[in-house]
This record gives structure tokens, C-alpha cells and sequence, in this order.
């Protein structure tokens, strides 16, 4: 929206005060919106700007990072974390009334033929309908158990600055060195979603740490090998860096001529077996890779031949029944 149509319209006339105004200031908290019905032919970008502009005229400032817009066909909406007291949150459904009375909302933000829809918390939501349709988890939500291809770490504290660049090391080379694997950070042991504070600049600290360290693997680890996502949690939370579980997927290595051992930036090799990281590893337990690795590929090679080797045997027995007929064709 222009700057010159801002101006035009009108905000909202000034809430009357209450007799509990005259006393303490009340204390805001953060609360989570949903901001349903809206029109899913915009973009996401130019939603969020809309909804933030909206927000704005019924006096709740919001930060475009606190905007989370999910667009899908049936039911675009959004999810809105803001600071505000408890009291200026319960007016809201009759500040909207207001509002969209006095064309201070442009229609156009909302669907064809509905209504917005202004509610606090995540009622309104399917959860499991839309951590399995978007990239989005919900806090507490429950993945799974950890597997042979799946590694869970909580990430609290200062995780990413101090102990993420050793996780990247191990996982990573023990992903490569089997049939590959998700580490992700922000997740409890128990399965459970707890998401970690991440920023745009911790996004792009981590991409440029991950990149870093594998340039370094032998062989050489190339960008397609490997995935590197930042889902975003939603919550409750008050604090203001938005929650995200960090994805790091190793995709299962291209079948090569011969078997590849891969060994990190600092030497060092790793393998995953049975849901356990091993290593770093000895000459002698990398001898035992390699032959087992050898001896997995020769009964592989051992299998085609039996195949190949029927295969033969059938064609030679038809080719020896067609001789035959022939031979019987020409006597006559």
C-alpha cells in the first residue's frame, strides 16, 4: 500500500479509559494470533505487509519477522505473535467491527465471501494437518523416536556457537559413510518439539559454518549432497527471537565404482550404526569397513552374475528348441 493512501485513511478513535486505567499500567505480555480467512491470490510478502498495516490501525504494532503467513487454497491465514496486555486483546473482535465499518481494512485482504477472522491462540488450527502440510511444527509436537537415519539434539544455550560445529563433523561423515541421515537441532531426545532461538543472522552464521567444515571432508562433499533447512516453531514463547528447529539432511550417497570411506576437515571417520555414532575410527576398524563394504558389493556382483547366468541358459534353451524345429521343417 502506498505511503500517500496511509495518510488518507483515518485511524481508530482513541479506546475510552476504564477506572482500572487510572492505576497501574498493565503489563503486556506476548500472545499468539490467528488471523483467519485471508485472500490466498496475494503473495505471502504482501499479506504480511497488509496484516502488519491492519494491525497497526487497531493500535497492536507488530514486527514483520512476528508474521507468519501460511497460504494454502482452502484457508489462508496467519499467525501473529504480539505484546500486548490481556485486557486490549479482548476488545479486538469489536475494534475489528469497527474498523471494517469505517473502511479502515481493505476488503481486498480478506477472502471472497468470508469474513476475517481474529482469534487469539491456535484453536483454529488442525495441528497435525499442518505439520505435515507445511514447514511449520507446533511446540511439542512429537516426531518420532530417533532412528539408524535419525539424530536428535535439544540445542539449548549456547549450542550453535560451541558444540553444533562437532555434531556437523560426526553426523555428517557418519551420514555419508552409511546410507544417510537428518540431524535436527531443536528437538528433545523424547521426540518432542522445543524449537531454538534462531535469527536471520544465526541462519546465515550457520549456513557459512556448515559449508566451511564439509568443503574440508575428502572426498569432496558437493552442495547437492546435503540439506540444510530452518523450520519455524510456533508457540507461546515471549521471547523475541522467533523459534525454529534446525534440519540437516545428508542424502544417501550415489553408488560409486568402488566403496568411499569419507573423513572430516580434521582426519577424522565416523560411521552411524544402529541409531550410535562411531569413532573417530582406528586403521583396524577402517580395514573392517572396507571389507565389509567389499564384501556387501562382491555378493551384490555374485547375485547379477546367477541372473545374467539363467538368463543364458534360458535363450540358449530356446535358441536350441527354434535349431530343432527348423532342422524338422527341412527333413519334410
Amino acid at each position: 500500500m502506498k505511503s500517500q493512501d496511509k495518510q488518507l485513511l483515518p485511524k481508530l478513535p482513541p479506546k475510552e479509559s476504564s477506572p482500572k486505567d487510572s492505576g497501574l499500567k498493565a503489563v503486556p505480555s506476548t500472545h499468539t494470533l490467528y488471523v483467519g480467512h485471508l485472500n490466498p491470490q496475494f503473495s505471502v510478502p504482501v499479506l504480511a505487509c497488509l496484516l502488519r498495516d491492519t494491525l497497526e490501525r487497531l493500535e497492536l504494532p507488530v514486527a514483520r519477522e512476528h508474521i507468519e503467513v501460511v497460504r494454502r487454497p482452502r484457508n489462508t491465514y496467519a499467525l501473529v505473535q504480539v505484546a500486548a496486555p490481556k485486557a486490549a486483546l479482548a476488545s479486538l473482535p469489536w475494534r475489528l467491527q469497527m474498523a471494517m465499518e469505517e473502511q479502515l481494512i481493505l476488503k481486498e485482504l480478506t477472502a471472497r465471501g468470508k469474513e476475517l477472522v481474529l482469534n487469539e491462540g491456535l484453536e483454529s488450527l488442525n495441528h497435525r494437518e499442518e505439520i505435515l502440510g507445511q514447514e511449520q511444527l507446533f511446540q511439542g509436537a512429537f516426531l518420532g523416536s530417533e532412528t539408524r537415519n535419525v539424530e536428535f539434539k535439544r540445542g539449548s544455550g549456547e549450542y550453535l556457537s560451541l558444540a553444533f560445529k562437532h555434531h556437523v563433523r560426526r553426523y555428517v561423515c557418519a551420514f555419508l559413510n552409511s546410507e544417510g541421515g537428518s540431524l535436527l537441532v531443536g528437538v528433545e531426545d523424547n521426540g518432542l518439539v522445543q524449537g531454538i532461538h534462531c535469527s536471520h543472522r544465526d541462519e546465515d552464521r550457520t549456513r557459512l559454518l556448515v559449508d566451511s567444515i564439509l568443503q574440508g571432508f575428502k572426498p569432496q562433499v558437493f552442495p547437492d549432497a546435503y540439506t540444510l533447512t530452518f523450520i519455524p516453531v510456533i508457540s507461546t514463547s515471549t521471547a523475541n527471537t522467533p523459534l525454529k528447529v534446525l534440519r540437516l539432511t545428508v542424502h544417501t550417497p550415489k553408488a560409486q565404482g568402488e566403496p568411499q570411506l569419507y573423513e572430516t576437515d580434521q582426519g577424522e571417520v565416523f560411521l552411524r550404526r544402529d541409531g550410535s555414532i562411531q569413532g573417530p575410527l582406528s586403521v583396524g576398524a577402517i580395514q573392517d569397513w572396507c571389507r565389509q563394504k567389499w564384501t556387501i558389493e562382491l555378493g551384490k556382483l555374485e547375485e547379477k552374475v546367477k541372473v545374467l547366468t539363467v538368463e543364458k541358459e534360458q535363450l540358449q534353451q530356446q535358441l536350441q528348441q527354434r535349431r530343432s524345429l527348423s532342422c524338422s521343417c527341412c527333413v519334410l
